[in-house]
């Protein structure tokens, strides 16, 4: 299964909220599990691991956005403000949690989310126009920095600051109380069309060869 890395930071308020998330064109509203954090990752794969070979019947679990049913072999998943159940298989959604899991801890590892975003920052603060996401929308920029699509929320004033000055500003929580902030739900809706985008570049690459 190929997955997708996504970073997102929003706007200053008291400071910058940090969204590290995964997605894949196989299983796209799965990106809404996102929001759950490293504890509810690792306590859902410890019940993942006992549904799957029958030691327990089910597990109800999920996220504010996305409600997630699974048994030993077959899982099903719905959004929040939605009816139609998708169905997939539970190991499948087991390997996407683990690699959630991996790449939030990777972000955290060393603070490599502060590098990662830092080079971001100044990429995109030397040539803004070549990095707005939305022709129509000022304040998202969208660069991709080893195989990790970074999207950054920008005022005007941002771009006064240095990088040092913006790498203060953010915050270690990540996904934290994220389900009302108008850049989190617009960046996760808009990551099934992105996956989607990407996964038809790649394909277009792969038959040139």
């Amino acid at each position: 299964m190929l997955y997708n890395h996504y970073l997102l930071v929003t706007a200053y308020k008291s400071n910058r909220g940090v969204s590290v998330a995964v997605g894949t064109s196989e299983m796209e509203q799965t990106t809404y599990l996102s929001d759950m954090n490293l504890r509810e990752i690792t306590d859902t794969l410890t019940e993942l691991n006992a549904v799957i070979p029958g030691q327990l019947d089910y597990l109800d679990w999920g996220t504010d956005l996305l409600y997630v049913s699974s048994e030993a072999a077959l899982s099903q998943y719905v959004r929040y403000d939605k009816v139609e159940k998708t169905q997939v298989s539970t190991i499948s959604l087991r390997n996407f949690l683990i690699e959630l899991k991996n790449f939030k801890e990777q972000c955290q590892a060393g603070d490599y989310y502060k590098t990662i975003i830092g080079e971001s920052f100044t990429a995109v603060k030397a040539d803004p126009s070549q990095y707005k996401r939305w022709a129509t929308y000022d304040l998202h920029y969208l660069i991709t920095l080893n195989n990790i699509t970074i999207t950054l929320v920008l005022e005007a004033n941002d771009f006064n600051l240095s990088v040092g000055q913006y790498i203060t500003q953010l915050k270690k929580d990540f996904n934290e109380n994220f389900k009302d902030n108008e850049y989190y739900n617009k960046f996760l809706n808009s990551n099934n069309k992105l996956i989607t985008e990407q996964l038809t570049t790649q394909m277009s690459s792969f038959s040139k060869l």
